[in-house]
């Protein structure tokens, strides 16, 4: 009997040690395939095959380009007719020799905020969500701001001038916490840093504009408008980055890479563990009597 049982214990060793890998891997909770498989999910592999890094970033980079060009031609143009130290930058609209410029540098940014939210959908279409949800209202409410033009000072006094008011506010605060959401994923620093110094930015100019509590004891109306078009700097700067980090392999990912299948990253955390790692089955018998 014992024997017998030996026997059968030496043929179980045997028939487990000519099982393929994968079957055996199974046993212990987790194969390659399935490790592959988290990792193209998790680093945002689309269906339409576009890996990290091959993703274009030069769009919206440009876009970003563009607006600040724009931009600063709007305030040669106009240098003797607006003061950009108690002004906004939309008193520019008001003038013909620079309306086009900033109405156009306006919906290039727009049309960069948009690309980076394309980017973003095709290379990490799970994780970064909330980022394109904000950077499309960014978007949507830099467009409004070109199609409806600020009212000229003293203060708002129509529809327009109120869309237009409530659309930069979205604005403001959209492209600057899609920027900081994005620069975590992604470990970008200088993202980070660009998203932070514009909700410093923000926070400068709500308190020195005009009206503001506590603007008459900070001497806000001196200098409102320069803070302002620091503001839009700092925006600018936040899609071009944002642009610039379309593809990257998000932060605590690694590569890893399976016969026969290209690199994908897979979080830390989702790597097997050396209680993972499959062991060869332990004969089961009675031992010599």
């Amino acid at each position: 009997m014992n024997e017998g049982a030996a026997t059968g214990a030496d043929a179980d060793v045997n028939r487990t040690a000519g099982e393929p890998a994968a079957r055996r891997s199974t046993a212990g909770g987790i194969t390659a395939g399935s490790v592959g498989g988290i990792g193209e999910s998790v680093s945002g592999r689309s269906a339409a095959g576009y890996p990290p890094g091959s993703m274009p970033r030069w769009p919206g980079m440009a876009g970003a380009v563009l607006a600040l060009t724009a931009t600063s031609y709007a305030h040669v143009a106009a240098a003797g007719q607006v003061n950009p130290m108690n002004t906004v930058i939309s008193d520019y609209a008001l003038l013909d020799t620079s309306a086009w410029a900033i109405v156009g540098g306006t919906i290039a940014l727009a049309l960069g905020a948009v690309w980076v939210a394309y980017g973003l959908a095709r290379t990490d279409p799970v994780r970064s969500a909330a980022a394109r949800v904000l950077l499309l209202a960014g978007a949507l409410g830099l467009l409004l701001t070109a199609v409806f033009t600020t009212d000229a000072a003293p203060g708002v006094t129509s529809v327009g001038g109120e869309i237009h008011r409530w659309s930069a506010a979205v604005v403001f605060t959209a492209l600057p916490c899609a920027g900081w959401m994005l620069g975590r994923r992604f470990g970008n620093p200088a993202l980070s840093a660009a998203s932070v110094l514009s909700i410093a930015l923000l926070a400068a100019f709500l308190a020195a504009h005009p009206g503001s509590l506590p603007s008459a004891l900070i001497d806000g109306p001196d200098y409102y408008g320069l803070v302002q078009r620091l503001l839009v700097l700092g925006d600018a700067a936040v899609v071009f980055l944002a642009a610039r980090a379309l593809g990257d392999r998000p932060a605590g990912e690694t590569l890893l890479a399976f016969p026969g299948r290209p690199a994908t990253g897979v979080p830390a955390s989702a790597q097997p563990s050396a209680g993972d790692v499959p062991h060869p089955r332990e004969p089961l018998g009675l031992g010599p009597a």
